[in-house]
C-alpha cells in the first residue's frame, strides 16, 4: 500500500523515529516519480500531436516509471505485501512454521544481496551508454535493481527485527484483519 502512513498524524518522540522519515521520503518520491512518468508522457504525447514532438520523453518516461516500480516495490516488501501462498504451511506445527519461513526469508534476502552483488557491476558497465536520444545513461536505469535490492534488504530485516520470523511474512492488513 503505497499511501499507507503518509498522512498519519504521529506523537511524541515518534516523530523522531529515523524510519518514520525514511518511509515518508520513499512513499513521497515514489509519488513524485509516478507523477513525473505521468507528467512527461502527457507532455511527450501533447506534444508529437501538435506537430512539436519532445525527443526523449518516452525514454524518461522509462526511466521514472521503472524507480516508481522499485521504490514501490520495497514499500509494498515493508507492510508484508509481498506474494505468500500459505494454504500448507499455515497446518503445521508453530516451530515447522518457523522453519519454513526463515528458509523462505533466507531465500528472499540471499536472491536479494545477488540483485545487488551482480547488480552494481552491471549499472557501472552500462554508464557510457546512452538511453535513446535523451542522452541520459542508461547506467541509471540499471541502477534502480541493486538500489532497490538493498532497499529491500534494509525492509526486510526490519520486518524480522519488529516482527519476528513468522509474523514477518505475513501482510500488515491481514494481521488487522485477524486482530478484529
Amino acid at each position: 500500500m503505497l499511501f499507507h502512513g503518509i498522512g498519519r498524524v504521529r506523537s511524541g518522540s515518534e516523530d523522531l523515529d529515523m524510519w518514520y522519515w525514511y518511509d515518508r521520503f520513499e512513499a513521497w518520491l515514489a509519488v513524485a516519480l509516478l507523477g513525473g512518468t505521468s507528467l512527461t508522457l502527457l507532455v511527450s504525447s501533447t506534444a508529437r500531436a501538435i506537430g512539436q514532438p519532445f525527443a526523449g520523453g518516452a525514454e524518461l518516461a522509462q526511466l521514472l516509471f521503472i524507480w516508481t516500480a522499485v521504490l514501490g516495490a520495497d514499500i509494498t516488501l515493508r507492510h508484508g505485501g509481498q506474494v505468500r501462498i500459505d494454504a500448507l504451511t499455515v497446518r503445521l506445527p508453530l516451530p515447522l512454521q518457523r522453519l519454513t519461513s526463515g528458509l523462505c526469508l533466507v531465500l528472499m534476502l540471499g536472491f536479494l544481496a545477488l540483485l545487488v552483488w551482480h547488480g552494481l557491476p552491471l549499472a557501472l558497465s552500462n554508464w557510457q551508454r546512452p538511453m535513446g536520444v535523451a542522452g541520459l545513461s542508461y547506467g541509471y536505469i540499471t541502477l534502480a535493481l541493486p538500489v532497490g535490492a538493498a532497499l529491500m534488504i534494509v525492509s526486510l530485516m526490519r520486518r524480522i527485527l519488529a516482527k519476528g520470523i513468522v509474523p514477518s511474512l505475513i501482510a500488515d492488513e491481514a494481521i488487522v484483519e485477524e486482530a478484529s
